[in-house]
This record gives C-alpha cells, sequence and structure tokens, in this order.
C-alpha cells in the first residue's frame, strides 16, 4: 500500500482532541493551552464519559474517532490519553475512510494498536509522540513541545542519541511502538508488520522478566527475522519481579546480543518527558555506531501547505 502523508499542522489550524482508550481528566487545561498556541480545538463527544477504566463505550470511542477524521475543519488528530481500549475499536473502524481523509495523528502507549493499524490498513503516516495531556503537566518539557511541532512541519530531523548496543547500519520504513501491545496483537489481523523495517520498542512500569516474555513472542512469530533494525526506547519503571531476576539491562543485552541487524538503546522515545516525535510509516536510517536515526524524507505533504503559512511556533529548547 502506498504511504500517504497528511498535510502540515499549521497555527489556525483546527485540532481534534480525541480519547480511544481510557478516560481522561484535564480536557478543559488541554483545550487551553492549545488556544494559546493558536489553534482551534474539537473535543470528541466522548471525551468526558467513563466507563469502567475507558472513555465511555467501544462504540462512543470508535465513533468519535471517526468523525475526527471524516471533519473537514480538523486538520490534526491527537489522543489526549493512552491507558487501555484501543484494541477493542480496532474492528470497529473504517480504514479506507481514514485513507481517503489523511490527518495528523499523534499519540503513544495504548495508541500503538491504532498506529500500527493506521499504517498498515490506510497507508497513513502517523507520529509516535507524546499524548495531549502531557500539556498540562506541572513539568512538561519544552524540548518534546520543540520536537513534536518541528516534526509535524516537515523540517529536516536527524537524532543524535542513544548507545550501541548492536553496531551496524540499515535503513527501512519506521514502525513499532509500546512492546505489550505489539506482543498483544501477535497472530491476530492487527499484527506489526516487521520485515524491512526499522523496529521501535518501549515499554513502562512491567517487570524485567515480561519484557523478556514479549520479546521471546514476538521472535517465535519470526518478528525479528526479517527486521532491518531495533531501536530500544525508555524502559520507565520496568524492574525485576523479584531478587535475583535479571535487570532490564540484563534483559535487553541477553536479548538482542549478537542479533544480524543494527541496534541502538537508550533512544528517548516512550514514556519519558523529554521524548522525540517518530514519524511511523516513513523511510529513516538507522546508524547504530553513530548513534544516529536520520529522517530521509519529509514527514508530511510539504506541497499541501498553504501559500505564505509557516508551520513555525518559534520553540526553542534543549534536551535536559
Amino acid at each position: 500500500m502506498n504511504t500517504t502523508k497528511p498535510s502540515p499542522l499549521c497555527p489556525g489550524d483546527t485540532i481534534a482532541l480525541v480519547a480511544p482508550a481510557s478516560w481522561v481528566t484535564g480536557v478543559d487545561q488541554i483545550v487551553a493551552a492549545l488556544e494559546e498556541r493558536g489553534f482551534g480545538v474539537k473535543v470528541a463527544a466522548n471525551a468526558f464519559s467513563k466507563l469502567s477504566n475507558f472513555a465511555g463505550t467501544d462504540e462512543e470511542r470508535s465513533r468519535s474517532l471517526m468523525e475526527a477524521f471524516v471533519d473537514p475543519e480538523v486538520k490534526g488528530v491527537w489522543c489526549m490519553r493512552g491507558g487501555y481500549g484501543c484494541g477493542r475499536i480496532l474492528n470497529l473502524l473504517d480504514y479506507e475512510v481514514i485513507r481517503q481523509n489523511p490527518k495528523i495523528f499523534i499519540g503513544m502507549s495504548d495508541i500503538t494498536a491504532l498506529h500500527v493499524a493506521f499504517t498498515q490498513l490506510a497507508g497513513l503516516t502517523t507520529f509516535l509522540g507524546p499524548v495531549a495531556s502531557f500539556l498540562t503537566e506541572k513539568n512538561r518539557s519544552p524540548f518534546a513541545e520543540k520536537e513534536l511541532w518541528e516534526t509535524l512541519s516537515g523540517m529536516e530531523k536527524e537524532w543524535a542519541y542513544g548507545e550501541t548496543l548492536v553496531s551496524g547500519q540499515a535503513k527501512g520504513g519506521l514502525t513499532g511502538g509500546n512492546l505489550a501491545l505489539l506482543a498483544s496483537h501477535v497472530g491476530t489481523p492487527w499484527e506489526v508488520e516487521t520485515q524491512g523495517k526499522i523496529l521501535v520498542l518501549e515499554d513502562v512500569d512491567e517487570y524485567a522478566y515480561r519484557i523478556d516474555r514479549f520479546l521471546v513472542q514476538m521472535e517465535q512469530a519470526a518478528l525479528f527475522d526479517e527486521v532491518a533494525g531495533v531501536i530500544l526506547g525508555s524502559w520507565e519503571k520496568c524492574k525485576p519481579g523479584k531478587e535475583g531476576d535479571w535487570e532490564i539491562d540484563a534483559v535487553l543485552h541477553h536479548f538482542f546480543k549478537g542479533a544480524p541487524f543494527p541496534v541502538l538503546r537508550d533512544f528517548p522515545t516512550g514514556h519519558i518527558a523529554d521524548q522525540v516525535t517518530l514519524p511511523l510509516n516513513s523511510l529513516v536510517e538507522l546508524d547504530a555506531d553513530a548513534k544516529r536515526v536520520t529522517l530521509l524524507e519529509p514527514a508530511v505533504a510539504l506541497e499541501r501547505l498553504p501559500k505564505g503559512r509557516s508551520t513555525s511556533l518559534s520553540l526553542e529548547s534543549e534536551r535536559g
């Protein structure tokens, strides 16, 4: 399937705030933060709903998400929170309609399920970046904001972070996200495609042995057989289950040592404040020796940037 890039997101455009997974708090503060940056905002109908740990029923969450994509005024669709629930609505979405209405789509964690579905079934470039609730955090990251708006603007990007785990260089389309979500969809129609891809993996608050279990599950499903390269992000609060168990560093080293593809670890993506925004379904080059990831094509359709309009929000910062 051909890749479809969304139009750049410019100040003055309208962003739809959606809640496809867990229930959300601080919606009014998120709206205010985006309006301060010059965006129009529409809030999904289910944003204030709560059913168990979900933001409404599966039907309400899927319907609101589809409404955001078909709304001609909306240029960006930003998930306010992850949590749990995206996997429950994958069969309720119309991927042909999403393909015909490409928009900036942003989120992480549980949103990984939607990233995989949108890139593989709709051919859309999507953005693995912070959920919108980060705008309300007391110590929110200027680095993450700068990275977000730069990537959404179509700026040339090269990220020089991390440590070499396995030497080598590779090129491929970017895919992946949260490891637990990727492993949970092995053997389903929503299984991630890894052949020739640069695979991003991260997780949070899991016992280290469970990280090993997820990796082994993907390995046994042959998902590492033809992968071009791997980028390992953050593993916040991933700790041994009991005394004597491996630390997360040992799990990753043991699993990937000797891999026939380059592996870069400690890359700033995942459940951390200072995270980059990665355009999934875009071509990148991974140089694990140089500790560098280079975006080889614009993440957005720059030819659809209205004449005289700028995507810049003049955000200046460095990673803390």
